[in-house]
């Protein structure tokens, strides 16, 4: 390489590293974030009189939803209900979805499937169910940009506000960017309704009771839970070497009375055992968080009082949550994301998103459906490879059928009246 060559490479080197400088600059003058003073979440105790108030200060025409959005941050803590949330959104970022256009996949946009920007799309979509409403800047590579990674980031919900469509600097303004005009319609994207509070307005007295419950239950192990002791005294003397001993003696609780004293314990769950009442509490809460966000209980936790039929209904019911978010979902990507897409050089006109495995059938179900179609039209080789993700012989390599392996059926499928009957009499 000669000197002049090597001067080239160099100024190439440096009039990139300029470039993506420049638009790293231009990004950051533009982004909302960067015009919004963040602050920590405010952590405090909860009770329902501060709920209330959070309620009544995000239904008013100012919409501060701080103190709502800090309510909900909290409670978020609780296991259960982030389990649950992760268990309708994980339904959705597993599923295998697709852009087609023309009924032909889209390599292009497909691609982007692959990446954690599209990932945290979908999850931020599905998280304006909960919280209400969500404001996302989108900044992702073009068709032909391949070094970058792109963004997907969510504008901090307290300094939005839907009503007006702005987005302030502090979270308690009510003047700001407004990001449904230009530039921010460019790359900013809404998911949400503008006066919805979310499903977390609903699961909020739960996992305050919830928590009220696990406080009292704790006091009660601590006061209730170890031996009490009860000492008794004639004299002033001996009250002070008794009260000295039994505080040395450990943590358990005692008192220190003269002897005409007397100490008797009410126990208001006559009948049942004494720390029942707690549990009722506590599983009561957890069964209502499991309605609210699932439609069911019985999917989340053992159903000792119910049938088979009863649990196949609940089941129905936590489908249908299931094709709901399906379709949202749908409507964000097609209605909003695509426009978004278009103006990136995306060859998206006339397609449109859908799930692969739109029928929502197992792959048992799916396997005898297919094995009955294959008796009735031919399917190609690749397509069984394909679908069940079986390893294809290579060529010259030896590979054998099983003739006599055949799949377990799914239970009750192909069973008619007469194979009930038979059943019932072997039973008898």
């Amino acid at each position: 390489m000669t000197l002049n060559d090597k001067y080239a490479a160099e100024r190439r080197i440096e009039l990139a590293a300029k470039e993506r400088a420049t638009k790293a600059a231009n990004l950051a003058a533009n982004t909302v974030i960067n015009h919004t003073t963040v602050r920590p979440i405010v952590r405090q105790s909860q009770d329902i009189g501060k709920w209330r108030t959070a309620l009544v200060s995000a239904e008013q025409e100012h919409e501060q939803r701080s103190l709502l959005y800090d309510l909900y941050s909290e409670i978020l803590l609780d296991g259960r209900l982030d389990a649950l949330i992760q268990q309708r959104i994980s339904r959705i970022t597993n599923a295998k979805i697709k852009f087609s256009k023309d009924g032909m996949p889209v390599d292009e946009v497909n691609d982007l499937t692959k990446r954690a920007i599209f990932n945290a799309f979908l999850e931020e979509a599905l998280q304006a169910r909960f919280w209400g409403f969500s404001l996302l800047e989108l900044y992702w590579p073009g068709p032909k940009q391949k070094d970058f990674n792109g963004a997907t980031n969510l504008v901090p919900r307290k300094h939005v506000k839907p009503k007006r469509g702005v987005v302030t600097k502090n979270a308690w303004d009510i003047v700001g960017l407004p990001f449904r005009e230009a530039p921010y319609t460019d790359y900013c994207i809404e998911v949400g309704k503008v006066d919805d509070l979310g499903i977390l307005l609903k699961c909020c007295a739960n996992v305050i009771y919830k928590r009220g419950g696990f406080g009292d239950w704790a006091e009660f192990a601590e006061v209730f839970g170890m031996p009490f002791r009860w000492a008794t005294y004639s004299n002033e003397q001996s009250r002070g070497v008794l009260e000295t001993a039994l505080a040395q003696a450990g943590s358990a609780g005692y008192v220190v009375a003269p002897e005409d004293a007397h100490l008797e314990f009410h126990n208001p769950t006559a009948g049942s055992s004494s720390n029942d009442i707690f549990r009722f509490l506590i599983d009561a809460c957890n069964q209502e968080l499991s309605i609210t966000v699932l439609g069911n209980s019985m999917t989340t936790q053992e159903a000792k009082h119910s049938g088979y039929a009863q649990s196949e209904t609940q089941q129905d019911t936590q489908d249908e949550l299931h094709k709901d978010d399906r379709a949202f979902v749908l409507r964000v990507l097609n209605e909003k994301l695509v426009p978004y897409l278009a103006s990136l050089g995306y060859p998206v006109e006339g397609g449109c998103w859908e799930f692969h495995d739109e029928d929502g059938l197992s792959l048992p179900q799916r396997l005898t459906m297919d094995l009955q179609l294959g008796k009735i039209v031919p399917i190609a080789k690749h397509y069984w490879y394909e679908k069940y993700q079986l390893p294809m012989p290579a060529d010259g390599e030896e590979a054998d059928i099983l003739e006599d392996s055949q799949p377990d059926p799914v239970p009750g499928a192909g069973k008619d009246k007469k194979g009930k009957e038979a059943d019932q009499s072997k039973k008898a």
